[in-house]
C-alpha cells in the first residue's frame, strides 16, 4: 500500500462574498472529486458544496463584505472532507433541527429544504474558531 496515496494535501481555494462564485465554485469541486466517484455521489456532494455556500453568502453576511470565504478539500482514503471558514455571522447547522420534507413543504417555509438535504447526504461538523474569529462549517461524505 502507498502511503501517499491514503491522503493528499488540502486543496485550499478562496471565493468572495458573491453569489456569482457558485459556478467557478461547482466546477472546482467537480474537477478535486474527478474520476474517484460516480455521475450521482459526485452531483449530490457538488449540490450539497452549492448549498452551503450560497447559505453562507446570502445568511451570513447582512451587506457586501470584503472577506473571503476559504473552502478547504481534501481526499482521505475514506472520504472526502470540505470545510468551509468565513467571517460571517455565527450558525451551528448541527443544532437547527431539521424539520421533515413533508413539513417544509406543508409549511410554504422559503427555507430549510437545503440544510435538510446537505444533512442527508453528508457528515455536518461545525466549530466556532476564535483567532480570527470564523464559521467552520465541515460536510464530509464517505467513499
Amino acid at each position: 500500500m502507498n502511503p501517499l496515496m491514503d491522503s493528499i494535501p488540502e486543496k485550499i481555494l478562496y471565493y468572495s462574498v458573491d453569489l456569482d462564485e457558485l459556478s467557478k465554485i461547482r466546477g472546482e469541486v467537480r474537477e478535486f472529486l474527478g474520476e474517484d466517484c460516480s455521475d450521482i455521489v459526485k452531483g449530490r456532494i457538488v449540490f450539497c458544496l452549492d448549498e452551503a455556500m450560497t447559505n453562507v453568502i446570502e445568511h451570513g453576511f447582512s451587506e457586501p463584505d470584503s472577506s473571503k470565504i476559504e473552502l478547504r478539500m481534501k481526499k482521505n482514503k475514506g472520504s472526502w472532507k470540505f470545510s468551509i471558514l468565513d467571517q460571517g455571522v455565527p450558525f451551528d447547522p448541527t443544532k437547527e433541527k431539521s424539520e421533515t420534507w413533508k413539513e417544509l413543504y406543508e409549511s410554504g417555509a422559503d427555507g430549510g429544504f437545503g440544510l435538510r438535504s446537505i444533512k442527508k447526504i453528508m457528515v455536518v461538523r461545525y466549530q466556532r474558531l476564535k483567532n480570527p474569529p470564523r464559521n467552520k462549517l465541515t460536510l464530509i461524505h464517505t467513499r
